[in-house]
């Protein structure tokens, strides 16, 4: 890894009127681009807050510099939450049979709580499991382990509440190496779940565009039999209506011949 990637190249630069923040580059591999779609969307930000929490554990432990370890550790837990909790999301969002009216609330409902997330999502994660409940269940240790580190995503992104009280008030130590193997294994499982889940969605949706088509093809022969049907009740009304109207005919035409005779027979 390029050491100054995170580290300092010893050139001391200011703020500078008119400089831009955001703005675009001709050179390819300077800029980045996002924006792509919301399935798209979460799968950068998942891979992104990983990735660089990734990078900085290699980077820190690589530095054997206390000052770096202690410093980076914020950060790379900070984002390391971030990717568990949009990995769950994700998967909420994404395989979830709710109404959209329903996850708008259930979002709110969620908030940063990770295992108020994992309750949503752990009946399909049983679903496709199989036999290998076994999984769902360790995974669900490892949401359960940082939950308790930081419930609401607040613990490595500030050093004090929102009552200016310290959050961390005794000295901790974490083996960033160790969590950053636990976080690959997680990234692993959710990969799989996602897989077996879009799995069952598209056999959802075949099974449901089978039962269309049979509805489809049902209703086309019910309604060509009660076409069938009506013609049939239609052509036999005709035929009497045609049968009664020539009896009809034919009684007047012998009335008016009886009528004929009787006055010729007068006369």
């Amino acid at each position: 890894m390029d050491e100054d990637i995170f580290g300092d190249n010893n050139v001391i630069e200011y703020p500078k009127k008119g400089a831009k923040l955001f703005q675009g580059t001709s050179n390819y591999y300077e800029f980045a681009h996002f924006g792509w779609g919301i399935k798209s969307s979460f799968y950068g930000f998942i891979k992104g807050y990983k990735g660089v929490s990734d990078r900085a554990v290699d980077f820190a432990v690589k530095s054997k510099d206390i000052a770096i370890l202690d410093t980076h550790v914020f950060p790379i837990i900070f984002n390391y939450r971030q990717f568990l909790e949009l990995s769950l999301k994700a998967l909420y969002l994404d395989y979830s049979s709710d109404p959209t009216e329903v996850k708008k609330e259930k979002f709110k409902d969620f908030n940063h709580n990770l295992m108020t997330v994992w309750n949503a999502i752990e009946p399909m994660l049983l679903e496709v499991c199989g036999s290998n409940k076994e999984m769902v269940k360790h995974a669900k240790g490892y949401v359960e382990q940082f939950h308790k580190q930081d419930k609401s995503s607040f613990s490595f992104r500030y050093p004090i509440t929102k009552q200016l009280e310290p959050i961390h008030k005794k000295e901790e130590r974490f083996d960033l190496v160790n969590l950053k193997n636990r976080m690959e294994e997680l990234d692993n499982y959710f990969g799989g779940a996602d897989g077996a889940l879009d799995y069952l969605k598209s056999c959802i949706q075949d099974q449901e565009e089978y039962r269309n088509e049979m509805r489809a093809e049902w209703e086309a022969e019910i309604q060509a039999m009660q076409n069938e049907a009506r013609a049939e009740w239609e052509a036999e009304g005709r035929a009497i209506q045609a049968e009664h109207e020539a009896e009809a005919r034919q009684e007047i035409e012998a009335e008016m011949r009886a009528e004929t005779l009787a006055n010729r027979e007068y006369e």
